[in-house]
């Protein structure tokens, strides 16, 4: 019978393996050889019971469980990368190599703790869902929820790291600005009414109402990011746009709708701001009783007391949150996502399999 804890040859053997698949949205073959193998390695024993399927070209694994107190989440799919970084590289302590911190390596521990505790005969009340359209912002989670194939009283994913456990992620917008003029020849200024000068004012605007701030400050923002107007140097078009990634917390606001009703107010006359994808905060309480537990556990393990942190960016939790479902994440220490430095740490990766095997004994 295995003990609490983790080999390190078995998991960087598995590791290695497991960011050799190129799982990239442009290669959906690999995707599926990514949850095959997951399925083999790890779920064999309760493959009766695994449901699977694809939603929008995206593959992803379902095994629930019936007395399920929690369900475990994440994503297999990567953003894409050089060759090189599919192979796993170690430095010390350290792992190097695509989704070994976003999120392959997160969800590995986890993965070995759940085959084992099945092999020593004991079926933890675990559901586990694997998806593959994370990085693409992809409907796959909201799907299953919505008809009803995934059922969860609360929702977990290590889609993070050891900051703190995360229960706020702000909401997003992402949108065009579009501001409205008068077309001509780039000679003839005077003949048009150029929109690009409306969009430095709409621009100067948001600034002026929405200042970036620092990392712990916990407000809205909206950053421009793409710029679409005229495709010739000697022509004013008739209108110009600008990609809006406005950001809210759920404290001020609802809704994306409401977020963007707060930037449209300030913008000068001929602008409008269209939403191109929207998503909800996350919104957990730091005192629900399975956090609660989580944190107890982790804190015993790693000898150490956890804060809370909350996150700019958003993550699949908030698919569950927006629907009533509390959750909530954290992640073993590592950093360098989407980046040729992704990384994460080997020790810390066996201490969370110890967290996990502590956390199924308390369920």
């Amino acid at each position: 019978m295995r003990t609490n804890s983790c080999e390190k040859g078995e998991l960087l053997d598995l590791l290695k393996v497991f960011i050799g698949f190129k799982s990239t949205d442009s290669e959906p073959i690999q995707k599926m050889k990514c949850l095959d193998w997951i399925v083999s390695t790890f779920l064999s024993t309760n493959v009766d019971n695994i449901q699977r399927g694809d939603f929008e070209g995206s593959p992803w694994v379902f095994l629930p469980q019936d007395d399920s107190k929690l369900l475990i989440f994440a994503h297999c799919d990567v953003v894409p990368s050089t060759d090189n970084m599919f192979d796993l590289s170690l430095d010390d302590d350290i792992a190097k190599g695509r989704g070994t911190c976003d999120m392959k390596g997160n969800i590995l521990p986890f993965l070995m703790v759940y085959r084992d505790a099945v092999k020593e005969g004991t079926v933890p009340p675990i559901s586990i869902l694997i998806t593959t359209d994370e990085e693409v912002a992809g409907n796959t989670i909201p799907h299953l929820l919505d008809t009803g194939v995934v059922k969860a009283p609360v929702a977990f994913t290590p889609d993070s790291n050891d900051i703190g456990i995360v229960c706020q992620h702000k909401g997003v917008a992402w949108s065009e600005l579009i501001c409205h003029g008068k077309g001509g020849h780039g000679a003839y200024p005077w003949d048009t009414e150029n929109p690009t000068w409306v969009l430095a004012e709409a621009l100067l605007k948001i600034q002026a109402s929405f200042p970036p701030g620092g990392h712990d400050d916990w407000q809205m923002t909206v950053s421009p990011t793409t710029l679409k107007g005229s495709r010739a140097r000697n022509q004013i078009d008739d209108h110009v746009t600008c990609g809006l990634d406005i950001r809210f917390p759920a404290e001020v606001c609802s809704s994306a709708d409401e977020a963007i009703a707060k930037v449209s107010a300030v913008l000068p006359e001929g602008c409008e701001i269209k939403e191109i994808l929207a998503a909800s905060p996350l919104s957990t309480p730091e005192d629900h009783p399975m956090v609660m537990l989580y944190k107890e556990v982790a804190e015993e393990v790693l000898g150490t007391s956890i804060g809370y942190k909350r996150e700019h960016g958003g993550t699949d939790a908030r698919y569950f949150s927006e629907r009533g479902i509390p959750a909530f994440l954290y992640g073993p220490k590592g950093g360098g996502l989407h980046s040729k430095d992704e990384w994460v740490s080997i020790s810390s990766l066996q201490k969370h399999y110890q967290i996990y095997r502590e956390l199924f004994g308390k369920l």
